[in-house]
């Protein structure tokens, strides 16, 4: 009974310092191609916060990540937007690339994340620009949520960027 009692409260020490390990969901983030087809990072993050690093990853189709294919950080002394579209092998001045290749492959997997000098991040997924070409106008936002449990899967849902505000809130709110 005694081994029982530890066993369980070892259990949930650990079940605890994995879940406080993990940076806290403060926004939302999709991706879109723009007009001339390059890759867009688009985030929505909760009141107060912005995105101060971006980094695109080579993933698998359940969301794992291997290698950095994209690394950007915010410029010093640049703030921090709540709302902001960056295109990622072509940011805006106010960002640093780390490390960018020359070209994105339609077909491979990607998996964009950000985060915050505060610790908070956005849910990333799995996603192929082949998901995005072809969509009406090039203000349709994917995003894509996990969903079915454990033998479930990562469910598709495009956005007008209205509606991508919206899912923000929810987000946000959640």
């Amino acid at each position: 009974m005694r081994r029982t009692g530890m066993l369980g409260l070892i259990c949930a020490l650990v079940l605890a310092g994995l879940t406080g390990c993990s940076p806290a969901t403060e926004g939302a983030v999709g991706v879109r191609l723009d007009a001339d087809g390059r890759l867009v990072g688009v985030f929505d993050w909760c009141r107060g916060k912005g995105t101060d690093g971006i980094t695109l990853y080579l993933s698998e189709d359940d969301g794992g990540v291997t290698d950095k294919v994209i690394q950007l950080e915010r410029e010093p002394g640049r703030s921090a937007r709540t709302a902001e579209e960056v295109v990622l092998l072509d940011p805006a001045a106010s960002w640093q690339t780390k490390l960018a290749p020359p070209t994105l492959g339609d077909g491979q997997i990607y998996n964009l994340s950000a985060w915050n000098r505060d610790g908070g991040a956005v849910e990333d997924f799995p996603f192929r620009i082949s998901e995005l070409r072809g969509r009406t106008g090039s203000a349709m936002i994917l995003t894509k949520r996990w969903e079915g449990g454990e033998h479930g899967g990562y469910v598709a849902t495009f956005h007008t960027p209205e509606d991508f505000a919206r899912y923000a809130n929810t987000v946000c709110d959640g």
